[in-house]
């Protein structure tokens, strides 16, 4: 059983491998540490650079999930470079601003971070959204960075995911 953030994707190619493989049993869960970008694939997040994300885990039929499943995956066996966490990877400034306005740091859902242009300037040259750091996070280049297939499939389509520095409007689409 794969467990996630919907923003924790694991790697085709690790889901691959599970999927054929012998498992042995009893099989000892794993905590997938995905690489971590904001914003887009084209920051990378120099300072926490792997993200705990996705766990792997094997329950029986009769066995019940843990509810302290969040809290107790630290003690799995850690998998590098097995997923991408893409942090505020949103298409829209509406997105953003309702993710504000809904995580539990209340604080930092103030008019400065909703601001149009913050945000757009923020996304868009690597910033932090909240100040938190005094330097912008480093760019990724294509060649560096392993994408999810789809985006390169349709890049058009992801286009805020792929490059927001080119755009003026840091490709948001609600904004012109």
């Amino acid at each position: 059983m794969l467990t996630s953030d919907v923003d924790e994707i694991p790697k085709a190619r690790f889901v691959w491998a599970l999927e054929n493989c012998n498992l042995p049993e009893p099989f000892p869960s794993l905590l997938l540490k995905c690489e971590f970008y904001y914003y887009s694939y084209e920051f990378r997040d120099a300072f926490n650079p792997y993200w705990s994300g996705v766990t792997v885990s094997r329950f029986g039929p009769n066995k019940s999930v843990t509810l302290d499943l969040r809290k107790i995956r630290n003690t799995f066996r850690p998998m590098l470079a097995t997923c991408f966490h893409c942090s505020y990877c949103f298409d829209r400034i509406s997105s953003v601003r309702e993710k504000i306005g809904s995580f539990s740091h209340t604080e930092l859902d103030i008019e400065k971070y909703r601001n149009q242009q913050h945000i757009v300037d923020r996304f868009k040259n690597g910033k932090d959204l909240f100040d938190r750091y005094r330097q912008s996070l480093p760019r990724t280049t294509e060649n560096e960075t392993e994408l999810p297939k789809l985006l390169k499939q349709q890049p058009q389509r992801f286009m805020y995911m792929l490059n927001r520095s080119s755009s003026a409007n840091a490709a948001f689409r609600d904004v012109l």
